[in-house]
């Protein structure tokens, strides 16, 4: 084998060896080098509330049934604390509707008392996909009444849906994001407190 032969023999040799450490390299730290998710934010902004109470039932107070607009949704009952623990998102093809939970992070706020500004409620790495609803669990709602103390409040279902319209599309390393807005009706039956919250999506950005 001449010089010539032996050169080209051994360059090819290190070109393979430079090949293959690439690919196990690749191979070894795939989510580091090239990250195939992207970032998802969701923030709950204002909840506007509103009173109304049932004429046909009698009240549990008087003051909810003198509650009206003009003294303000929030004379009569002083606070009304919802505590959501778990944050999940569908995709297009979901076909157990399962979906996948983003934050368990237990998170109260007081429908009585709209945000100043937007809250972020999840901050989550998500593979690439179309989402096209957030749900919120409700773990528990306790309102204050006025002359009542602490009343426990019975919301219809424990998930709140909100369809995300149009879609929110994941980008791999890149950034997207949601933000909730609606109200709350909060009515008084006999001594029953009923919160039927009603959101939607105000707002959506990204992928950036």
């Amino acid at each position: 084998m001449d010089l010539a032969t032996r050169k080209m023999v051994y360059y090819g040799l290190i070109g393979l060896l430079i090949a293959g450490s690439t690919v196990a390299l690749f191979q070894a730290l795939p989510s580091q080098i090239l990250p195939k998710d992207g970032t998802l934010l969701i923030y709950l902004s204002s909840i506007q509330p509103d009173i109304t109470v049932d004429p046909n039932i009698a009240t549990i107070a008087t003051q909810a049934s003198s509650a009206s607009v003009s003294e303000g949704p929030c004379r009569t009952v002083l606070s009304l604390n919802v505590t959501i623990d778990s944050v999940t998102i569908h995709k297009n093809g979901d076909t157990d509707d399962s979906g996948m939970v983003v934050s368990n992070t237990r998170f109260t706020f007081d429908v009585c008392r709209p945000f100043n500004v937007s809250t972020l409620i999840s901050n989550a790495k998500v593979p690439v996909e179309n989402v096209t609803m957030v749900s919120l669990h409700v773990a528990s709602a306790m309102a204050a009444v006025q002359g009542q103390g602490l009343q426990t409040v019975k919301v219809p279902s424990d998930d709140i849906k909100i369809p995300v319209s149009p879609v929110v599309h994941i980008s791999a390393q890149r950034t997207s994001s949601i933000v909730i807005s609606g109200s709350a009706h909060i009515r008084f039956a006999g001594s029953m407190i009923i919160l039927r919250p009603v959101l939607r999506v105000e707002k959506t950005t990204g992928p950036d």
